[in-house]
């Protein structure tokens, strides 16, 4: 199953976290060849094989993210207008709000939510400053995952995309009969689909928090895709 936009705007944020090619630097932003990545998906995305800042990290995730060089040039200061041309939608910060694949944005600074409370984002060369005069990551925090900072906005791709899949694979077995659902709520709407028996187990392929639950999400035999609440009589393993 494809990916969304969101979940491949993390991935590709998680990429240049975890490789020290890329550095911080403004002057040398974006400035060296490119390199290609595979997601988890097997898409294959194109991204620079140089130093970034955090704008620049931004703007490569989403352009990557959706398969076309959409925003050709973007700094901190024109973000709002950039990212809204692009069909994402403008919220107030609130860590609770915040989704795997959200644009989080500050005076100055920009980053990537990662999901579980850690965000990725280039913030600063190996002395602390702009320039990045030396190629690559030289302490391995110039861009890195790191814990959930304070923001003043959020940016998510559409008006509501609904909440990212963060990709597992883990066995949910029912202690009691359980609901399984259409969608990730307990809310008349959500269709009640079928149980799963006490003892009957499913292999599930990634987690969506939502509404202050988790679930798991699994696709069922007729290749649906289906929802249990990992709260209550379930064993995770």
């Amino acid at each position: 199953m494809a990916l969304s936009v969101p979940e491949r705007i993390a991935q590709i944020a998680e990429h240049f976290a975890a490789h020290s090619v890329h550095g911080y630097s403004q002057p040398n932003r974006g400035t060296g060849g490119t390199e290609t990545i595979t997601l988890s998906d097997g898409s294959k995305v194109s991204v620079t094989s140089s130093d970034v800042d955090c704008s620049e990290m931004v703007r490569q995730c989403v352009n990557g993210a959706l398969g076309k060089k959409a925003i050709a040039y973007m700094w901190t200061g024109n973000e709002d207008e950039q990212l809204k041309a692009q069909g994402f939608t403008r919220m107030g910060y609130s860590a609770s709000k915040v989704r795997r694949g959200d644009i989080l944005w500050v005076s100055g600074h920009t980053g990537v939510a990662l999901g579980g409370g850690k965000q990725a984002d280039a913030h600063g060369d190996e002395y602390g400053g702009i320039t990045g005069p030396n190629r690559g990551d030289q302490t391995g925090h110039e861009v890195e995952v790191r814990s959930l900072r304070s923001w003043t906005y959020i940016y998510r791709y559409g008006k509501d995309s609904g909440p990212s899949i963060v990709p597992a694979s883990f066995r949910v077995t029912a202690g009691t009969e359980r609901n399984v659902r259409s969608e990730p709520s307990t809310a008349s709407g959500a269709t009640i689909t079928g149980t799963l028996k006490p003892g009957e187990s499913v292999i599930c392929r990634g987690l969506i928090y939502t509404g202050g639950l988790a679930w798991g999400v699994y696709d069922n035999y007729s290749g649906k895709v289906r929802y249990i609440a990992l709260q209550g009589s379930v064993t995770v393993s």
